[in-house]
């Protein structure tokens, strides 16, 4: 069985990929700063140990990794999904919370990759998960601060398979569409073919086994996303307005 090291563990996908790899038999080290939320979740399993860790501080996330080793030996996969979500605008620009939407889902996941990567260099092997999210693909409504972090997490996983493929180290990226979690609940628009985080954990899953580069669920919202990639901005525009009746 495989040692999962999991940021963002408290709710949401982070907690749903806690239970179900635990529920599977792996070792997972769940990881979060609410320590009451980790409490309630390490209850759901034996196989789970928490630590309390701000992944916005470079110390106590590499130390939340050298325990996670320590209590449950190498770690085998790191799935890098803390994250912070606020719907914010251009008519609401504020920068402290698009500096803290950068620290959190950004920098959060360099702070973890800073201790995480030469460890799996040393043993020439590990897997690395980073969570995206189809909202990096491009502009949405009210997602100035947030999609953004998501799109430089994209170039960052692509620049990191080429670099770290060669030395055995698998690399994957996770871009899930609209996931039922204490995030989206503040959302004000309609959010197309929305699923369980339940759901979002069993398709992780499943796409961890696979070869693919990318995770990506659900297919129809994801097939849309990806094609309006492609066209010009003025269809773009008018098409994002008519899905999340903007």
């Amino acid at each position: 069985m495989a040692h999962y090291f999991i940021t963002g563990a408290s709710s949401g996908i982070g907690k749903a990929l806690s239970i179900a790899l635990a529920s599977e038999g792996h070792v997972v080290s769940a990881v979060a700063r609410r320590i009451d939320h980790l409490k309630k979740i390490k209850g759901k399993h034996k196989n789970i140990n928490i630590f309390r860790a701000d992944v916005c501080d470079r110390l106590e996330i590499n130390n939340a990794i050298e325990k996670s080793i320590k209590s449950g030996g190498n770690i085998d996969c790191a799935i890098l999904n803390a994250g912070k979500y606020l719907p914010l605008g251009g008519l609401e620009l504020n920068s402290e919370e698009f500096y803290g939407h950068m620290m959190v889902n950004y920098m959060g996941v360099i702070h973890s990759l800073d201790s995480i990567i030469p460890k799996f260099i040393g043993l020439q092997t590990g897997h690395i998960v980073i969570m995206g999210s189809t909202a990096g693909y491009g502009g949405l409504p009210r997602s100035a601060a947030y999609g953004p972090t998501k799109a430089a997490l994209s170039n960052l996983a692509e620049a990191l398979h080429i670099d770290l493929t060669p030395l055995g180290i698998k690399v994957q990226i996770i871009s899930p569409g609209f996931v039922e979690t204490e995030a989206t609940a503040i959302n004000d628009f309609k959010m197309p073919q929305i699923i369980s985080a339940s759901k979002a954990a069993n398709n992780i899953i499943k796409g961890l086994k696979s070869n693919k580069f990318e995770i990506c669920f659900p297919t129809g919202f994801v097939i849309i996303m990806k094609l309006l990639r492609i066209l010009p901005k003025s269809i773009y525009f008018k098409v994002i307005r008519w899905i999340t009746n903007r």
